[in-house]
């Protein structure tokens, strides 16, 4: 593998994880969080007319992720390998009745024009049913999706269209429709919790980074017992060197880093700062739960976070995942790979809820709306697909790399944040937020 698609490769685990840099925050004025509370369930019709993309045998599903470009090296082919195993177990164990699904990938190359071109060429062209989104701009079919009706499930990677239209299902939490102003003490409180007081944040100039170390940074200062001693967004997404930072780091004498960076950025930001003798109590990375990055030293003693549970600790569903992708001969501690099985996990849970008889859009979009504790198998916590909706997530699992291994923390259970904050003001989280994840 050459140097150049090492560095691509880091770049996108460490920063596609935590959808910091793969995204912008998309402004839609006047649009309302809709009100799921009088929805009813759909019926299944009779007799049966097939909607698009169904036969009597066959599901067409689209896919849109991406294959190629920067981003691709982190996205294939773990996302599609994902996929493949959890729809091929649905087809040989007949979980859908008569029906097999189909699947067909479209490749957006992380571009918010392509993407568009992608949702209508798989609608339009391939005349799929519904679609499964795993990529950094699926605002740029978002729109169009929902005016069409077509259902979509995938992983929100931090966009805010999961949290405004509501045929898209993120298998977690969304995002609130403003994820510049709404969001959680999370990354805070973790850092609290790891013994740290003096708190450092460094973020990128990329504006979805920027956004991301900005919500650390209020975080920090709307947290008791923490102080935000500096905050940086100047970092460029060609930059290697962070000796200058880390030296203000030191003088600063923080002793906790928050990063919105990620890869080999933020390797290089921790052997910085550990060439520097800075002695931290804890350092927070937003994402690379993935076996490729445990080689990075940078990485050694790391703190990230998922949404689901770590591989380490175990679920039923997990061992299904293990072992279906293990059948292919395909990796199984991929991020993607995971997001990939839990995006068409969710896809056959929306075709159960609309009927496997006569799955209808309308009925998929519908009925999904009004499924609770959805959790694959005990992989994370219980959705209710409802509540979540425009909601940041509360809660994730945590593993420390130790020995190139990534070792879970808190005894597996996961950690929820204590507060929220909107625009400007925190409020502590109730209970039944924290339970919805």
């Amino acid at each position: 593998m050459s140097r150049r698609r090492i560095a691509a490769l880091a770049l996108t685990i460490g920063l596609g994880t935590t959808a910091t840099a793969l995204t912008t925050t998309v402004a839609i004025a006047g649009e309302k969080k809709p009100d799921f509370s009088k929805l009813k369930e759909i019926e299944e019709p009779d007799p049966c007319k097939n909607d698009q993309g169904v036969t009597d045998d066959t599901i067409k599903v689209g896919v849109i992720t991406i294959e190629s470009g920067p981003a691709g090296a982190g996205f294939a082919p773990g996302a599609e390998q994902g996929i493949q195993a959890r729809f091929d177990k649905a087809n040989a164990e007949g979980e859908l009745g008569d029906r097999t699904i189909e699947f067909t990938v479209a490749d957006d190359t992380n571009d918010s024009a392509r993407n568009l071109t992608a949702a209508r060429q798989l609608n339009e062209e391939e005349k799929i049913f519904g679609i499964i989104s795993l990529t950094g701009v699926a605002k740029g079919g978002a729109g169009y999706l929902n005016e069409e009706g077509i259902p979509v499930t995938g992983w929100h990677t931090g966009e805010n269209v999961w949290g405004i239209y509501p045929n898209m299902f993120s298998w977690r939490p969304t995002q609130a429709p403003d994820n510049r102003t709404v969001f959680t003490t999370r990354n805070a409180d973790l850092l609290k919790e790891l013994g740290a007081k003096r708190i450092a944040v460094v973020g990128s100039n990329v504006e979805s980074s920027a956004i991301n170390a900005d919500q650390a940074a209020t975080a920090v200062e709307k947290t008791k017992g923490l102080k935000l001693v500096f905050k940086t967004t100047d970092v460029t997404v060609e930059q290697q060197d962070f000796t200058g930072i880390a030296a203000q780091i030191k003088e600063a004498k923080a002793d906790g880093v928050y990063t919105s960076t990620g890869g080999l950025q933020a390797n290089g930001l921790t052997q910085a700062l550990d060439q520097a003798g800075i002695e931290l109590k804890a350092i927070v990375f937003p994402g690379g739960y993935d076996d490729r990055v445990t080689g990075l030293p940078g990485y050694d003693g790391a703190y990230i976070g998922t949404e689901f549970v770590p591989l380490e600790v175990g679920s039923p569903g997990l061992t299904e995942y293990t072992e279906a992708m293990e059948s292919h001969g395909f990796e199984t501690l991929r991020f993607f790979a995971l997001h990939g099985w839990f995006s068409a996990d969710a896809f056959v849970e929306g075709i159960k809820a609309a009927g496997v008889s006569c799955p209808t859009r309308k009925a998929f979009i519908n009925n999904l709306r009004l499924v609770k504790g959805y959790d694959a198998g005990g992989s994370f916590l219980p959705v209710d697909y409802a509540k979540v909706f425009g909601r940041p997530a509360a809660c994730f699992y945590y593993v420390q790399v130790q020995n190139q291994e990534f070792v879970p923390i808190f005894d597996g259970e996961p950690f929820c944040a204590t507060q929220m904050v909107e625009d400007g003001e925190a409020r502590k989280l109730k209970p039944s937020e924290i339970k919805i994840g």
